[in-house]
């Protein structure tokens, strides 16, 4: 009988890290739990530090726009060689010639205005909930990049589990082949077994020992891959401390239905929120739009020390203060509908935010609904595969005892020496894929990492 590897869908191996049971631990690596490995990719992912920076960005934002509600305090200063030009006189009776504008060819001053805006039309109050709407959406992104590498990371944990645990199991397979070869071509000998029969064993552990070198490459990457969402030297070896039957006793969700699940999902997942805050953001666009329909009223005043002072007439060549304070009214009466443009624009954005977060709700409600069938589902297979290695090592047992006192072929001991195989790894790929699909459940109901 010949058994044909890719039938087996758990061998297809991903990228991530931890040790699988009787595995001999790789020279110099270092034992990690699954919070170790969140841990350190929370600290050092470069992509998560790209998101902090985002948020960072987005408070600053709004500190600019606050700033607006304060007085703008503005200092300058002038120095200027003037040119000569001819004086200004008058000539009056009894007081005779009296000079008016005198040539001074210099000029200096130094300048001091403050301005307070006290009415905007609202759109200074309307820009600041603009940026703190998008500062409340950009950290809730942070928190969905956060749970998202949560899950990147457990699953990547995983499913190098899973490529330790094949080769494991591989390599035992491989044992049982070595032995049972040993017994056949002792039957060979004595004439018991054909040749035929012996390179069928032959041809089996050859094919055994060809996808176990695919394992332990895929044991290289899968670490790779991890390293890489830890922010670590991709080389490092890395010992998982975990195992996938440690999250048997969680039950997460498991008495509740999935109308529930999804009332979860909506009340506390990030997208949400951050869509949420978007279209707030849009309907504080609306008004800071609006706002051109009014008048703007500013506080004004300066102080100026110069020499000379052009407030003093007749000019002097000597250092003299003056001050002004008043206020402006400033309003564009007719803009040619630039205001009615805008107005409609944000407007349009406004609908176009309300249109996304609906669809982003009925996202979230289906993909908690769909993590919650998997997570069951992957449960149920759990236990099947539990079952079926018991059942396959219960037959390999008889068929190994059968065959060396001669009352069983050797295709039965092919055939069950492949089945226990086969069960193993199914088991293995069923526990994965459960603590997976707990990771990924935690993230669909929005369980903060």
């Amino acid at each position: 009988m010949r058994f044909s590897f890719f039938s087996v869908p758990v061998l297809i191996l991903s990228t991530s890290l931890l040790m699988a049971q009787d595995a001999v631990p790789p020279a110099g690596a270092r034992p990690m739990k699954l919070a170790d490995c969140i841990s350190a990719a929370l600290a050092q992912n470069p992509g998560l530090q790209a998101s902090s920076s985002r948020v960072d960005a987005a408070a600053a934002n709004v500190t600019e726009a606050r700033s607006a509600l304060f007085p703008q305090l503005n200092v300058s200063g002038r120095a200027m060689e003037l040119s000569e030009v001819p004086a200004f006189s008058i000539t009056l009776p009894v007081v005779g010639t009296q000079t008016l504008f005198p040539s001074i060819t210099h000029n200096y001053g130094v300048r001091a205005s403050v301005q307070q805006v006290l009415f905007s039309g609202f759109r200074v109050m309307r820009r600041i909930d603009m940026s703190e709407s998008n500062a409340a959406a950009v950290q809730l992104d942070y928190q969905r990049d956060r749970s998202e590498l949560v899950v990147d990371v457990a699953t990547g944990y995983w499913n190098l589990y899973r490529a330790m645990r094949v080769d494991t199991v591989l390599t035992e397979t491989v044992g049982q082949l070595t032995a049972h070869l040993a017994d056949a071509r002792n039957f060979q000998k004595q004439g018991l077994l054909t040749d035929l029969e012996v390179l069928k064993i032959e041809t089996q552990l050859s094919e055994i020992e060809v996808k176990q070198i695919e394992a332990r490459s895929n044991v290289r990457l899968a670490t790779m891959r991890l390293n890489s969402l830890m922010g670590a030297p991709l080389q490092s070896v890395i010992l998982p401390a975990d195992r996938p039957d440690d999250l048997l006793g969680d039950s997460l969700m498991h008495a509740q239905d999935v109308n529930a699940v999804m009332r979860l999902a909506l009340a506390r997942r990030p997208e949400v929120g951050a869509m949420h805050e978007r279209r707030n953001m849009q309907e504080a666009a609306v008004g800071a739009a609006r706002g051109g329909w009014y008048p703007q009223l500013v506080l004004a005043a300066d102080y100026d020390y110069a020499r000379p002072n052009s407030r003093i007439i007749p000019p002097k060549d000597q250092w003299d203060k003056s001050w002004d304070v008043g206020v402006v009214l400033q309003w564009n009466v007719w803009d040619w509908f630039a205001t009615a443009g805008q107005a409609e624009q944000a407007r349009a954005g406004l609908q176009q935010a309300e249109a996304g977060l609906a669809q982003v709700r009925d996202g979230v409600a289906m993909d908690a609904a769909r993590s919650f069938f998997r997570l069951q589902e992957a449960r149920e297979r759990l236990g099947a595969g539990s079952k079926g290695v018991e059942h396959a090592r219960e037959g390999y047992r008889i068929a190994s005892q059968r065959f060396k006192v001669g009352l069983a072929s050797n295709t039965d001991l092919l055939d069950a020496e492949v089945a226990l195989l086969q069960a193993r790894l199914t088991k293995t790929q069923a526990q994965v894929d459960y603590a997976i699909q707990m990771e990924q459940f935690k993230r669909a109901v929005g369980e903060k990492p």
